[in-house]
């Protein structure tokens, strides 16, 4: 009985002995277990059918990864076509394939300048409709104050009227002391409407001088329109011996 323990020492060392030995094999084996284990997948791979090889079951390890890396299918690098196969395929020149990308960039320029124009012209439209709305309310201002102008007129007339009346009821010495001292611009209508019989006899009451610069006012009163006349004739005179030379000359240039 005593010698059971002694043996038992002996027995474990020797069982630990066998397992190592056997897993030394199994390390020396390993790499040909994997190199037959990626060649079975890379021959299944390549016979069996695309579709049963999307369903079948990955393989686990190195095996799947390279069954992994067979089944998935390298991009194709597409390149875009040259000028020269599009003619081709066009059953075209080069030559006429040119031509044909000019016109189209050239169509797009003048549809660019088309749409460009159209809205040039709504702006002007709209320019054009708001400058006739601002001389329509010009004109329609300018009614009214030709309106009050004529009703100025009218009251100013009215108003000279009686004043005549009035200097002509007065006695000639009396109406010559009061125009003496009046302005050129309120005496000349009053005296210019009065009768010659009542004016000359204010004129005798009067003293010379005053009676000289009433009656030269009253010969002079219409110069400045006169003169103004004058210079509007000229005017249209030089414009219409302007306007023979103008056309001949737009004539040559046409």
């Amino acid at each position: 009985m005593k010698s059971i323990p002694r043996i038992l020492p002996i027995v474990g060392v020797a069982i630990g002995g066998v397992l190592l030995v056997n897993a030394l094999a199994g390390a020396q084996s390993l790499p040909e277990l994997v190199s037959g284990a990626r060649a079975f997948a890379e021959e299944a791979v390549g016979q069996a059918p695309a579709e049963k090889s999307e369903t079948a079951v990955a393989p686990t390890g190195e095996g799947a990864d390279a069954a992994a890396t067979t089944s998935i299918p390298k991009p194709v690098q597409a390149c875009a076509p040259t000028a020269a196969e599009l003619a081709r395929e066009a059953g075209l020149s080069p030559a006429e394939l040119q031509v044909l990308q000019s016109l189209g960039e050239r169509r797009g320029q003048l549809d660019a300048r088309e749409q460009s124009m159209e809205t040039q012209l709504a702006l002007m439209a709209a320019a054009e409709a708001k400058l006739d709305a601002k001389v329509k309310a010009l004109n329609g201002l300018k009614s009214d104050i030709e309106g009050l102008m004529g009703q100025a007129d009218a009251a100013e007339n009215a108003e000279v009227a009686r004043m005549v009346k009035v200097f002509e009821g007065m006695k000639p010495k009396d109406s010559a002391a009061r125009m003496t001292v009046l302005d050129d611009s309120v005496r000349l209508p009053i005296a210019a409407a009065m009768k010659e019989r009542a004016l000359s006899a204010m004129l005798a009451a009067m003293p010379p001088n005053e009676a000289k610069k009433l009656t030269e006012s009253l010969a002079s009163r219409f110069d400045t329109a006169r003169t103004l006349g004058q210079a509007l004739e000229k005017t249209e005179a030089q414009a219409a011996a302007a306007a023979p030379a103008a056309a001949p000359a737009t004539k040559a240039g046409a």
